[in-house]
């Protein structure tokens, strides 16, 4: 059976803190799923809602029309994709893959570049919001890459987002999704400072935290990084240092390549820098402020 011209005969790679739930979205959906992941429990968690498991990426593309990716890092895409026992070995010409992941606009057309050889066709679909809306299945999703591609996988997506974006050619929705994830990450950083300021300064932080959100300083960072997270002591990973500094310097990257400003973004990269260094990796974005007050971890 078929839903908008492509056949449920679907893989996924990738079974992390959206993935897993993105697979829930898709097998309620009725969709004939099969998954593959190096992390057993993961596996299992997505076999005990109607999954069936392949061995390899091999496997997964052989026995699916569409493959969805869905990797922390362009590395670990690349060698999913291209690599020994590879999707590129077992999907059949037509076949199409799908990058829901945020790994940069060079890598996805990079890539495509070998896929097209042998007729597999790719597309990038990078995701907004976060593992809530991916429960839910009301994720933004930015599209790029050939229009009718795009239109071939838009019934799946509909799966997993409400919001569906054709951004452009391939590589369209890694690039605004990484200006997104700059720009709310280098808030993040701003927020930080400007907390860290205020505490040197001695300044009274209930008072800091009242005033800026009616303020023209407010954000959705200073809200719920800081205070909803951050002050709270709360650094159960929304989205973690380790993600946000892969964005961010894939950001830099993306305007170094094209010759475009990226102060700001430089000065971000090294607040995360600095949190990764400090081991806060697996911890919440909003944990770089532990880089400046270490007594927050813990409430």
């Amino acid at each position: 059976m078929a839903q908008d011209g492509i056949s449920q005969r679907v893989g996924f790679v990738g079974l992390g803190i959206m993935g897993g739930r993105m697979v829930r979205q898709l097998l309620q959906g009725g969709v004939d799923l099969t998954v593959h992941d190096l992390d057993a429990a993961a596996l299992q968690a997505a076999v005990d809602v109607g999954a069936k498991v392949a061995g390899t990426p091999k496997e997964l593309g052989s026995t699916c029309d569409v493959v969805i990716a869905m990797l922390p890092s362009p590395q670990i895409l690349e060698a999913v994709a291209l690599g020994a026992d590879g999707l590129i070995e077992g999907m059949a010409a037509g076949s199409l893959l799908v990058d829901m992941a945020t790994d940069g606009m060079s890598v996805v057309k990079r890539l495509a570049v070998p896929l097209a050889e042998k007729g597999i066709r790719m597309i990038d679909a990078p995701v907004g919001r976060g593992p809530e809306a991916a429960e839910t299945g009301d994720l933004i999703i930015l599209m790029g890459g050939d229009r009718k591609d795009c239109d071939d996988a838009r019934g799946l997506m509909g799966l997993l987002g409400s919001e569906i974006h054709y951004c452009g050619p391939l590589g369209a929705g890694q690039a605004i999704k990484l200006v997104n994830n700059l720009v709310s990450s280098a808030t993040m950083s701003v927020v930080a400072e400007g907390y860290a300021l205020a505490k040197r300064a001695g300044a009274d932080i209930d008072v800091m935290t009242k005033l800026l959100p009616g303020s023209a300083a407010d954000s959705w960072q200073l809200r719920n990084g800081l205070i909803g997270k951050a002050l709270a002591g709360d650094f159960s990973p929304r989205f973690k240092v380790s993600l946000a500094r892969k964005d961010v310097a894939l950001a830099v990257e993306m305007a170094d390549e094209l010759g475009s400003p990226v102060e700001t973004g430089r000065a971000a990269l090294g607040w995360f820098d600095t949190a990764m260094d400090a081991g806060h990796g697996d911890l919440d974005r909003a944990a770089i402020v532990l880089t400046e007050d270490p007594d927050l971890q813990g409430g």
